[in-house]
């Protein structure tokens, strides 16, 4: 009887795994398996180019100003040669004294950038003195008042594409004799945002 019984138990264990496998093999799915290769992820850029470069200097020159002189209008085409748009765009003007000599009565850099009035400031042929309001008083938009100026959030310039900003000024009819020789040196910075 130990042999029937071992028989049994052997077989039923076969039995129990061959049902396992069964069932098993009826809950298989087909798959298939398939690769994207060669993804490639790189940022964009923003890359400002005045007048085709980085950076131009001298645009607005004027030396041997004379009450009532004009300089400009000189204008600076601002172009984003990267890959992605610029969403915004920023100018700060900064200034430093910049005197000639011989220089008899020392005006500071402020009172002389006070009478150097604006008289052209456009961006993308938008009048921007109308956002520059005369922050000394003085009745007039002068270089003072740009250095003061909130142009921080300008239209953008699209990937590959240019617009022009452009300056003009001139020295005010009535400034006194104290001005000669005084003169201030500005620094325009553009910056795009995205």
């Amino acid at each position: 009887m130990g042999t029937i019984v071992k028989k049994i138990i052997g077989l039923s264990i076969a039995t129990v795994l061959m049902l396992s496998m069964v069932g098993i093999g009826v809950f298989a799915y087909f798959s298939d398996t398939e690769v994207s290769a060669s993804n490639s992820l790189s940022a964009g850029t923003l890359d400002l180019k005045t007048n085709d470069a980085d950076g131009v200097t001298q645009t607005l020159n004027g030396l041997n100003l004379q009450p009532n002189g004009t300089v400009g209008p000189s204008t600076i085409t601002l172009k984003n040669a990267g890959s992605i748009p610029g969403a915004t765009l920023g100018i700060v003007f900064a200034y430093v004294e910049n005197d000639a000599s011989p220089n008899t009565v020392n005006m500071t850099a402020d009172a002389t950038a006070a009478v150097i009035e604006v008289i052209t400031l456009t961006y993308d042929s938008t009048n921007l003195l109308t956002s520059v309001s005369d922050s000394n008083a003085n009745g007039y938009k002068d270089v003072q008042d740009l250095k003061n100026a909130n142009l921080s959030a300008l239209s953008g310039i699209s990937a590959g594409a240019s617009k022009n900003f452009t300056i003009a000024v001139k020295a005010r009819s009535g400034i006194s004799n104290d001005f000669q020789s005084d003169g201030v040196k500005v620094d325009v910075t553009f910056t795009l945002n995205q």
